[in-house]
């Protein structure tokens, strides 16, 4: 992060300076864009210039660039509608941009002086070191001098990771908000056939999602150096892990001509690592491949390797892409840094990707390192081992609250999918004593076939079987508008709870399987009583809440602390509650804590729904949640068809829904 803010602020520019080269910058910006038109919003082109010269220059150049941007799109805008004045949704556009550049100033401006403040620290530093040549006694002294002085540089850089680590509610929490009410405002054009108004609202929800995933990633690489990024330890088939990786990004990779080679060794095994972070990282390098490859070929390779004291896997990704020279392979796993800035410019990105690749990588007890040939492509070398060095803490799949069950208590069809005669009869045999009238297919294949036709009340799906695995089954499930809304619960040996939860289905259960736990799973597909209660300190968010699932049928009642919210379920029991986890009073966790204690409330829904990172010490005391959301990574509408399938949707008395 230094040496970033020096390249930038390298050229030292006088009082004048500093606040003419934002106009200058946002001017060619904008020349650029009316020379080359893009179909893609003002804001997106703007932003990057706001967040690099706050950095750079600080918060006055930064307000001024964030001025000259806005009244640089207010022109392209009424350029394209060839009026005069500004359409509503335009204005409103603007003002969200006004809110998202000003936040951006002040959160980079702090970060800013607290990185000036380090460097003070490291030239105090170095002047007590200047001191060593002293005579013993002094050099004593100086030692004590500089080791104070290099303790407050670490303190200095920790704090200033702790405070984007700490950021995460306060950053998170308005971008939420701009993508929660461009959703409502879709929605109200669609209804009001503003399909003009579409287009741009449809821009403005992906900029603010591309500048929400770049946040997340800053904040991992700061909870990385602040020693606050928690691991997961869980039980992975190597080899279905990797195939599973593989198939998620085929699609990215197929993007631009290229074809995916999986070249896996024998005898790849089990592992107990973070899946989750490794899964990372195999994304960040094959997507990083796919960008710099075009119409070749990208070969992912997977090796166990004995070693001294334990195996080591080594998964490689090669492409066959633009290559790298010496110099920029040296740059390459710096923040903020590309290859050149040619890269940059030409293949977009921030330079976080890989950067925290390496730090997940190193959080594993591994590392990467790369070889590369310009126009001959790249090579990445992963190497972690199979088996997590830290104590073993608690896996992600293990832990209530990651998986979900979709549908309330009730009867009806459910379909087994399981290429082992066996498992389909003891699980068909278990599922008619509890009322269930059941249908089985052998294969993927089938098994879809068969839930196309009969659109059963849910659906309990293998990973492991030929020809179509589980993954592209529940994959062609959730992609059909006709069973997308079918809870599915992953049953197999390899049933990734985190995997699972991302490509749509309801819960995630191993085998051999705990008929208890599968018996509560079922429990909860049916309907329920009451209505929905929103807990939330956040006025604007309980608002757009209640207006999403007040039109979808629901009846929405408001609570906005735990103290506000237990009134309220003493009044009458909610059918879903949607809980925050920071508020006044009494704060989510103990809420959670108190209505699970009050009899008949034990099994009323709870769906976390935080702007907050959640701990794994956190996720245990969320034990009585049936999922924990992070505010801006779920839409409006996938949060409603989750309170949908939590508490069974009612019945709806406008004739113009279905």
């Amino acid at each position: 992060m230094r040496r970033f803010m020096d390249i930038l602020s390298s050229h030292g520019l006088g009082p004048v300076g500093r606040y003419v080269s934002p106009v200058l910058a946002v001017a060619v910006a904008s020349l650029l864009r009316f020379l080359a038109p893009l179909d893609v919003a003002p804001f997106l082109l703007y932003l990057p210039l706001v967040f690099l010269i706050t950095l750079a220059l600080g918060r006055g150049p930064g307000a001024v660039a964030v001025a000259t941007s806005l009244l640089a799109a207010a022109w392209f805008f009424r350029r394209s509608d060839g009026t005069v004045s500004l359409s509503p949704g335009q204005v409103i556009a603007l003002a969200q941009y006004l809110v998202v550049g000003a936040a951006m100033v002040w959160i980079c401006d702090a970060l800013r002086r607290t990185m000036l403040e380090r460097e003070v620290t490291l030239r105090h530093l170095d002047t007590a070191n200047a001191g060593l040549r002293v005579g013993k006694a002094e050099l004593e002294d100086a030692r004590r001098d500089a080791e104070a002085a290099r303790e407050a540089a670490e303190d200095a850089n920790r704090a200033k990771s702790s405070f984007l680590a700490n950021m995460s509610h306060e950053l998170r929490t308005p971008l939420s908000a701009v993508i929660g009410y461009s959703e409502m405002l879709e929605e109200e054009a669609e209804e009001l056939g503003q399909d003009g108004l579409l287009k741009d609202l449809g821009k403005i929800k992906s900029n603010a999602k591309h500048l929400l995933g770049l946040i997340n990633d800053v904040l991992d690489l700061s909870k990385v150096e602040a020693n606050r990024m928690d691991t997961f330890a869980e039980d992975i088939d190597v080899e279905a892990f990797v195939r599973d990786a593989a198939g998620t990004v085929d699609a990215l990779v197929a993007k631009k001509g290229n074809r995916l080679i999986l070249d896996l060794g024998d005898g790849l095994g089990l592992a107990r690592t973070d899946a989750t972070k490794l899964r990372q990282c195999l994304f960040n390098l094959l997507s990083n491949a796919a960008k710099f490859t075009e119409g070749g070929t990208i070969t992912l390779r997977a090796r166990r390797e004995p070693g001294p004291a334990e195996d080591g896997l080594v998964l490689a990704v090669e492409d066959t892409g633009i290559g790298m020279s010496p110099g920029q392979v040296e740059r390459l796993f710096q923040r903020f840094v590309q290859a050149d800035g040619s890269t940059t410019r030409k293949y977009g990105g921030t330079g976080l990707g890989l950067a925290l690749t390496k730090a997940f990588a190193n959080l594993l007890g591994g590392d990467v390192a790369v070889e590369s040939e310009v126009e001959r492509g790249t090579r990445f070398i992963l190497t972690v081992p199979t088996t997590l060095p830290e104590p073993d803490i608690q896996s992600g799949s293990d832990e209530p609250g990651i998986a979900t069950a979709l549908e309330g208590s009730g009867r009806g069809l459910i379909l087994v999918i399981d290429d082992e005669e066996s498992q389909r009869d003891l699980m068909g045999r278990f599922l008619q004593r509890q009322g269930f009238s059941v249908r089985t297919a052998a294969d993927g294949r089938t098994g879809l076939d068969l839930a196309r036709a009969l659109i059963p009340r849910g659906i309990l799906l293998d990973v492991m079987m030929p020809d179509v695995d589980g993954w592209a089954v529940l994959a062609s499930l959730k992609s059909d508008h006709g069973t997308r809304d079918i809870p599915v619960v992953m049953v197999s040996f390899v049933a990734d709870a985190a995997l699972s939860a991302s490509l749509g289905a309801a819960d995630a259960l191993p085998k051999p399987v705990d008929w208890a736990r599968l018996k509560g799973v079922l429990d909860r597909f049916g309907p329920g009583a009451g209505d929905v209660l929103v807990v939330d300190d956040d006025a604007d968010m309980r608002g757009r809440l209640r207006a999403v699932l007040e039109r979808d049928g629901w009846a929405v009642r408001e609570a906005g602390d735990g103290t506000e919210a237990l009134e309220r379920v003493a009044e009458a029991r909610p059918r879903v509650v949607l809980l925050d986890l920071t508020m006044p009073v009494m704060d989510g966790f103990t809420f959670l804590h108190e209505m699970r204690s009050r009899p008949g409330c034990e099994d009323i829904p709870v769906v976390v729904l935080s702007a907050r990172d959640v701990s794994g010490e956190e996720r245990r005391r969320l034990a009585g949640a049936d999922r924990v959301l992070r505010k801006g990574d779920a839409s409006l509408q996938s949060l409603v068809a989750e309170v949908d399938r939590l508490g069974h949707a009612p019945e709806r008395h406008d004739a113009g829904r279905t």
